[in-house]
């Protein structure tokens, strides 16, 4: 495959992979363009330079804690920085004859197999989130040529390009996020944020939530779906590394029991009491009983006035 075939076919069908599985599908799509025997895709803050998520492939992602214990003597993260997005080779910053005996090449690479490194990194000043995609080769005699390196580097800037696209598509997806007075953030597990609908600030700022540091304000549990701060209600949904953060304000429908709700949404789609009744394995009494207590709630008196309260606060 030719670089311009991988841009396009990057671009043109990447909205039809999952977030989940987007990291791994593009590495293998990148396999037919530069050969490779394993691969990292990691991010993380540029202040703590500690990877944040973490995605492998023909690798152990033991590789991570490795990385990170030799971040000290590991010359190549600085040379990366400096040069801007461009792919750099690690035998361009030290050479192999100092680089094999080293105790960055004994503890880092050689229990992993690695022999050749080409890296490149991307950082976005705004956040401060950088991405760094590194290539391995296990073979010394098998190195990465000039011409493969300007292929990385062309095709690092595509790549998240194109990430970048599916996570915004990502924001939207979920049924929780189809309210639209639901607002979307993704994040990773530090809280670090990596796509966000403006809107979302602007809720969190409303309810005197916001803070200086860009990062979701409160500690993200991967065991709870749904937590209440304030007048603000979050739902959380894991996606691979990150998590799809959804935020709304308390609305008068939130009073409802979740029968209560089922009969609202019965009204709303135009059913008669028989229809819900049947729907939802119920009497017709119960279910008149159910519309007596959500009018009671909501301080309506007609189905007309309930639809309504139910658009405003979509």
């Amino acid at each position: 495959m030719s670089p311009d075939q991988f841009i396009s076919r990057v671009y043109r069908e990447s909205p039809h992979i999952p977030l989940t599985d987007f990291i791994y599908w593009s590495l293998d799509l990148l396999q037919q363009v530069i050969s490779f025997d394993g691969a990292i895709w990691g991010t993380g803050h540029i202040e703590s330079r500690k990877f944040h998520t973490q995605a492998t492939v023909d690798v152990s992602n033991e590789i991570f804690t490795a990385l990170k214990n030799t971040l000290d003597i590991n010359p190549i993260f600085d040379k990366l920085i400096s040069s801007k997005g461009r792919a750099v080779d690690m035998s361009d910053v030290i050479t192999d004859d100092k680089f094999y005996q080293s105790k960055l090449f004994k503890e880092c690479f050689e229990p992993f197999d690695i022999e050749r490194i080409l890296s490149s990194i991307h950082l976005d000043e705004r956040s401060g989130i950088f991405t760094l995609l590194t290539l391995y080769r296990y073979e010394r005699e098998h190195c990465f040529t000039l011409l493969e390196k300007k292929i990385q580097s062309r095709l690092l800037y595509h790549l998240l390009s194109a990430y970048s696209h599916r996570q915004f598509l990502a924001l939207n997806e979920s049924q929780i996020t189809s309210n639209l007075s639901t607002k979307n953030a993704l994040c990773d597990k530090q809280g670090i944020y990596h796509c966000i609908d403006p809107a979302f600030l602007d809720v969190l700022e409303s309810d005197g939530c916001l803070n200086e540091v860009k990062k979701f304000p409160w500690p993200i549990d991967e065991n709870v779906n749904q937590f209440k701060v304030g007048s603000l209600i979050f739902n959380q949904e894991k996606l691979g590394d990150l998590f799809r953060i959804s935020v709304r304000i308390e609305s008068q429908l939130d009073k409802l029991t979740n029968r209560e709700q089922e009969v609202v949404t019965g009204i709303c789609h135009g059913s008669t009491f028989k229809q819900i009744a049947r729907q939802l394995d119920l009497s017709l009494s119960t279910v008149s009983n159910h519309l007596y207590r959500i009018y009671l709630k909501l301080n309506i008196n007609t189905r007309s006035e309930l639809v309504t309260l139910v658009k405003k606060n979509k």
